[in-house]
């Protein structure tokens, strides 16, 4: 059985989504942002920012509201159609009504506090990603040597301390699962050369390695 398709909004011209596309090529599909009830541009939905939904049948609607989005925002807003078997009404996505209008007119307002964390813990995942890749692609012990002492002295200068190890054990863990998921939420965008399914990736195989050593 295919999966429900749904109509959602997205952003034509987003900064981060042209930037990947551009640097790592394939698909564009792959750099959609869509717009969640936080009036953000996100990759996906999570249970406390679910993408905005319209039904088929709501197209009228829906086209209606990327009107408002885009010229609240002074850039253009478009209807997109999409399907996922992942996805479930009240978690990843929900249905648009009158309470998500704000949605439509802009993001809400990161407290100060919340906005320092968010780019702090963003630095690591994409600094701990670097590094698990780097170590990933050694070629053999002396490149992997060489790499992690390169990676122990930047840690430490950008955060006080770090390794190849516990680089990949962040990612594995609940802190980098929770910087990731901001990072799709929205909520903060990535700054380095990574693209996002880079990061994705590379935290799959963090967790993989963590599974494989703690059963060894």
């Amino acid at each position: 059985m295919l999966p429900k398709q749904y109509l959602l909004l997205s952003l034509a011209e987003h900064g981060s989504a042209l930037l990947e596309h551009r640097n790592h090529g394939g698909p564009a599909t792959l750099y959609i942002r869509y717009l969640n009830i936080d009036g953000r541009w996100a990759v996906h939905g999570s249970l406390h920012a679910p993408l905005l939904v319209w039904d088929m049948s709501q197209a009228s609607s829906a086209q209606a509201a990327a009107q408002t989005a885009s010229k609240a925002r002074g850039r253009a807003v478009q209807v997109m159609t999409r399907s996922d078997s992942s996805w479930e009404e009240g978690r990843q996505i929900r249905v648009f009504s009158t309470s998500n209008g704000a949605a439509l007119l802009g993001h809400v307002a990161q407290g100060e506090a919340k906005a320092r964390r968010l780019r702090l813990e963003t630095e690591k995942l994409e600094a701990y990603c670097t590094v698990v890749r780097a170590a990933t692609a050694a070629e053999d012990h002396a490149a992997f040597a060489a790499i992690s002492r390169a990676a122990a002295t930047a840690l430490h200068a950008k955060f006080g301390g770090g390794s190849v190890s516990a680089s990949s054990s962040w990612l594995a863990g609940k802190k980098g699962r929770a910087a990731l998921d901001s990072v799709l939420a929205g909520e903060v965008e990535l700054t380095g050369p990574l693209s996002i399914q880079q990061v994705v990736e590379t935290v799959e195989h963090a967790k993989e390695a963590e599974r494989h050593r703690a059963s060894s």
